[in-house]
């Protein structure tokens, strides 16, 4: 009696995803082929870059180069930032227990 319960409760879960799971799979398929079909019809084809677009690239380049140098500084800067405070911290913390033991 519980099983057949539990079956029919699957059921009514099971088969619906069935039902559209068929349609969607033959949906993406297709998209999956097509694309397939275009990467190899597009090989070999690359569309030429004008000098303006190169320029424009290079540009592009030399500023993230120099947003990745930004990037190393700020958190080399950090590092030095936290090792000093560590240092205030600990020099406070020698100080406090020195106070105490007099």
């Amino acid at each position: 009696m519980f099983c057949s319960i539990l079956l029919a409760g699957w059921a009514s879960i099971i088969v619906p995803m069935m039902i559209f799971s068929i349609p969607l799979s033959a949906i993406i398929g297709n998209y999956y082929i097509k694309a397939l079909k275009l990467r190899q019809g597009m090989q070999g084809k690359l569309p030429a870059i004008s000098d303006e677009q190169m320029e424009k690239l290079k540009k592009l380049e030399n500023l993230d180069e120099r947003v990745k140098n930004l990037e190393s500084i700020i958190t080399s800067l950090d590092r030095q930032i936290l090792s000093l405070k560590e240092f205030d911290d600990a020099q406070k913390v020698k100080e406090l227990g020195e106070k105490l033991k007099q």
